[in-house]
C-alpha cells in the first residue's frame, strides 16, 4: 500500500534531531493513524515492551489487501467513516497477529525502511523506541530482498621516500633520506546484502 510506505490517510514523519545517533528504526519513523496523529506521553525506562516478529509475507500480504481497498474506494480514506477505518484497523491487527480486541489498542506509529547496513538485533533495538512513543507492543518482521549495490571507503596505503635537504646552524647543506607511509580512503563499489524491514508500534491497553 503505500501503507507499507505510509500506512494512514494523512502521515505525519517525525522529524528528530540528531540522527546521526538514532537506530535505523527511529529514523525512519512515521507516526501516524486513522484518526489522525497520536501523541502520547513516553513511558519509562523499565517498563516492558513486548516485541514480537512475524513472517515477512504475512505482513505483505495484509498491507497489500489494505492498499488495494484503498484504492478500490470511490471515496477518498480522509473522508471515511468510523466503521471504515474501524475495519482496516481490525484487518491490520489480524495481520499482525495481535488477539487484543482493536477497540484497546493503539496504533502509534510505525517505521519501513531498506538498508545494506543491517538492522542489528531488532529486540534490543525497538523497545527503546517504543518507550519514547509511549508504546508498549512491537510487532516486527525482516527479509533480506536480494543483493545491490554499495560504496564504502576503502583503506589505501602507500609508501613515499626522498631526500629533503636543509641548512644547518653552520650555513651549510646537508641531506636527509626520508620514508613515510600515507592512507588514502577511496571510494569502492562492492555487492551486499539489502534488508527490508517494517516494524509496527502499539499501545495496548
Amino acid at each position: 500500500m503505500q501503507i507499507a510506505r505510509s500506512f494512514v490517510a494523512v502521515g505525519l514523519v517525525l522529524s528528530m534531531a540528531g540522527c546521526a545517533t538514532q537506530s535505523v528504526w527511529e529514523q525512519n519513523l512515521d507516526q501516524t493513524n486513522g484518526d489522525g496523529t497520536v501523541a502520547l506521553a513516553p513511558l519509562g525506562k523499565a517498563a516492558p515492551v513486548t516485541v514480537r516478529d512475524i513472517a515477512w509475507d504475512r505482513l505483505q500480504t495484509t498491507l497489500g489487501e489494505i492498499e488495494q481497498t484503498r484504492s478500490s474506494s470511490d471515496i477518498h480514506v480522509s473522508e471515511w467513516t468510523r466503521e471504515q477505518r474501524d475495519a482496516e484497523k481490525a484487518k491490520l491487527l489480524r495481520g499482525l497477529q495481535v488477539s487484543q480486541s482493536p477497540q484497546s489498542v493503539t496504533v502509534v506509529a510505525h517505521s519501513q525502511f531498506r538498508t545494506t547496513d543491517g538492522v542489528g538485533d531488532p529486540r534490543q533495538t525497538l523497545p527503546e523506541v517504543a518507550r519514547k512513543l509511549g508504546a508498549n507492543m512491537v510487532v516486527y518482521s525482516t527479509r533480506v530482498l536480494g543483493k545491490t549495490d554499495k560504496i564504502v571507503q576503502e583503506p589505501v596505503s602507500s609508501n613515499r621516500s626522498g631526500t629533503v635537504w636543509y641548512r644547518d646552524t653552520d650555513d651549510r647543506y646537508r641531506s636527509d633520506n626520508f620514508n613515510e607511509q600515507q592512507t588514502t580512503w577511496v571510494p569502492v563499489r562492492v555487492s551486499a546484502d539489502e534488508v527490508g524491514a517494517i516494524a509496527f508500534f502499539l499501545r495496548v491497553d
